[in-house]
């Protein structure tokens, strides 16, 4: 009866169910797979609540590109980190999710396939079959870092591949292409009239030292879709604003301007009183940016430290709110999560996102400090992790 977009399955798995009966029960679990700021103890101003009190909500006046004063306040702040972009370049959605959504109708036919990186986002998947159009994923090698396997690139694309997406930072591993990957990147897109689909929601968000804000090369010659949204940038998931930067060749860019338009025009999903808002919440936002980033950076210092000495090797992040370890691997898949779990700790086995064998763990930085500290002291009194 029902479509098969929709997973053959909706049972949650064992870790899940496990997590989830946990989490009904009373008493203190410490959550490091934390990744809603506002339920975080991160503090925000109150001007941001103030700023959906506009009577101006109160008539309805649709552009589908979305309002131009909202547009103008987020190619401000493109600007403000020295990313000059045209607010006229800009399609607002409800969310990142929809942006993809809104790419796949844009650019695929149903059974066309998209690139995904691999390990990444579990739900590309998922947005794309919602979609009826297929994943195949090229992979970042553990070399230390994480390294793009060229060859591997090159032998996943095939006559439906219609777009190559990039998660730059990648969550979870905060890797960020180096300019040799981005050249290849470009290549494959040059190739096979690939467009280029570049979700940058973690580009605020460097742990680098030395960097202020993830670029993004611009490439004149491949139509290019950039991403980014209210949720990660001032830690506002609710308010449900993202956008699309579309950049490329002068024609192609602005005939998929006018397709996203005629879309965006079809459901018309991006409220009036968030895009009123939005000159303020990205203004007034930018402490809570501050803040969550101070976190990030401190919870990774302080892990780095705590894990001295054990069997943990961490995988450094360039950026994001996430971070991979590497641990020595023990049983099935599940087991020491559960293991960490039946200790009141939650943690998110790398198969979550698709990493390429067992003896993966991924931490949320965004964990408060307290919490980040008291959990690696778990961890690490696992008789596993310690040194041999």
């Amino acid at each position: 009866m029902f479509s098969t977009r929709l997973p053959s399955s909706l049972v949650p798995s064992p870790l899940a169910a496990a997590v989830a009966a946990r989490r009904a029960r009373p008493g203190r679990l410490i959550d490091l797979t934390q990744s809603n700021p506002t339920t975080a103890g991160v503090a925000y101003p109150e001007t941001l609540a103030a700023a959906w009190s506009n009577v101006a909500a109160l008539r309805y006046a649709p552009d589908p590109r979305g309002l131009a004063t909202a547009r103008a306040a987020v190619a401000d702040w493109h600007a403000s980190v020295g990313d000059v972009i045209d607010a006229d370049r800009l399609i607002l959605t409800a969310s990142t999710s929809e942006a993809y959504s809104h790419l796949f109708k844009l650019l695929c036919n149903p059974g066309d396939r998209v690139l995904v990186p691999c390990p990444s986002y579990p739900l590309f998947e998922h947005l794309a079959q919602l979609d009826a159009v297929a994943v195949d994923r090229y992979t970042f090698r553990d070399a230390g870092r994480w390294e793009l396997d060229q060859a591997d690139l090159r032998d996943r694309i095939t006559p439906r591949t219609r777009a190559l997406v990039v998660v730059s930072p990648n969550n979870p591993t905060g890797s960020v292409p180096s300019p040799a990957e981005w050249a290849a990147l470009a290549d494959a897109c040059r190739a096979h009239r690939l467009a280029l689909i570049v979700d940058e929601v973690f580009a605020a968000y460097p742990l680098a030292p030395g960097v202020d804000y993830v670029r993004t090369p611009r490439l004149d010659d491949v139509l290019t879709f950039r991403l980014n949204g209210l949720s990660k940038l001032v830690g506002l998931p609710q308010a449900k604003l993202g956008w699309i930067v579309v950049e490329g060749p002068d024609g192609l860019a602005r005939q998929a301007l006018e397709a996203l338009e005629l879309i965006a025009d079809t459901y018309l999903s991006v409220s009036t009183p968030v895009q009123l808002a939005a000159p303020t919440l990205i203004a007034d936002g930018a402490v809570v940016r501050t803040a969550i980033a101070a976190r990030l950076r401190a919870n990774l210092a302080h892990l780095m430290t705590r894990v001295a000495g054990t069997a943990v090797d961490v995988r450094m992040p360039e950026g994001g709110w996430s971070v991979v370890l590497r641990v020595p691997c023990v049983g099935e898949p599940d087991d020491l999560a559960l293991a960490l779990l039946a200790r009141d700790v939650v943690v998110h086995p790398g198969y979550f996102y698709d990493l390429p064998h067992d003896g993966y763990l991924v931490l949320s930085l965004l964990a408060p400090e307290a919490d980040m500290r008291a959990g690696l002291d778990v961890l690490c009194g696992l008789p596993l992790l310690q040194p041999a």
